[in-house]
């Protein structure tokens, strides 16, 4: 009896060490070249977009102190990663690669970005340094639904990847310390709001019921008594200009936002391998998810 005791305790004690190690991920050494466009499901191909993000990245990590490291794979559960949620996933590739900076005084920074997109699985994620906080979740949400997840989801792997470095790297210009704008706290409010991209495509559906709401009601001040005719009338058309402000307000903040993301980098020269990234940096959690 007491055998048997003793041999239920080490399989209890087994059972779950075993389970961690094979839940464990099998990721690649991260490159020692400093390499921060790592193509392992071949989807950046086209020389001119890796010239272009290249010049971005380098531009970020040497002026900004922000590595920007793009990583393409073909799924998660080539990488032990089955079950996985590609946010956990990302968070461990993130803390594994350890992508930050070390200062001059050997400080570390920790502005690092990863871009992760796993083509089989059809998801992508923005993973943040812990230096960004979650005040930036929403900016980078709608660097992920403006800029990458529609030329993904048209096959353009290369034009999604090459955008949404763009804009990362404008957001790394700024820095983790920048204060929002109007237009950044509005826009952030919206697509928290609902989890969604609001901006693009603009919320028609929204619009359409609400101004058709008030094509009803002005119809409908035709059928009521004469006294109540201009009240309903009123509201009606209330409803149809309150359509059409929110369809310009809108608009003009999907203008803006596509103006401030848009620039790009034109400098040349290629991206700088000295210096690495994998230098103790640590994710905080803060991010944006899409998938297409």
């Amino acid at each position: 009896m007491q055998r048997t005791f003793t041999w239920l305790i080490a399989a209890w004690l087994l059972v779950p060490a075993a389970t961690f190690a094979q839940s464990g991920l099998t990721l690649p050494v991260a490159p020692k070249d400093g390499n921060f466009i790592q193509d392992y499901a071949s989807v950046i191909a086209v020389a001119k977009a890796r010239q272009t993000i290249g010049d971005l990245q380098r531009i970020a990590f040497e002026q900004h102190d922000t590595p920007i490291m793009v990583v393409t794979i073909a799924s998660m559960p080539h990488y032990g990663g089955s079950g996985y949620s590609i946010e956990r996933f990302a968070n461990e590739w993130f803390n594994n690669w350890q992508i930050g900076k070390r200062g001059k005084s050997g400080e570390l920074i920790n502005r690092g970005i990863l871009l992760l997109v796993s083509e089989g699985d059809r998801k992508a994620r923005i993973e943040l340094g812990a230096d960004w906080g979650n005040r930036f979740d929403g900016k980078v949400a709608l660097i992920m639904n403006e800029h990458i997840v529609p030329r993904f989801k048209k096959g353009d792997f290369p034009g999604g990847v090459v955008e949404g470095v763009k804009a990362l790297a404008s957001m790394a210009e700024k820095g983790p310390q920048a204060s929002e704008s109007v237009v950044d706290r509005a826009s952030s409010a919206l697509q928290n709001a609902s989890g969604n991209n609001l901006l693009t495509p603009l919320p028609i559906w929204g619009i359409l019921a609400l101004f058709g709401g008030g094509l009803l009601v002005v119809i409908a001040s035709f059928f009521v008594e004469p006294s109540r005719r201009n009240t309903v009338l009123l509201a009606g058309v209330g409803m149809m200009i309150a359509a059409v402000l929110f369809w310009v307000v809108l608009a003009i903040l999907a203008f803006l936002n596509r103006d401030r993301f848009g620039a790009a980098s034109n400098s040349s020269g290629g991206f700088s391998n000295e210096g690495g990234f994998n230098s103790g940096g640590y994710s905080g959690g803060g991010g944006a998810t899409g998938s297409w």
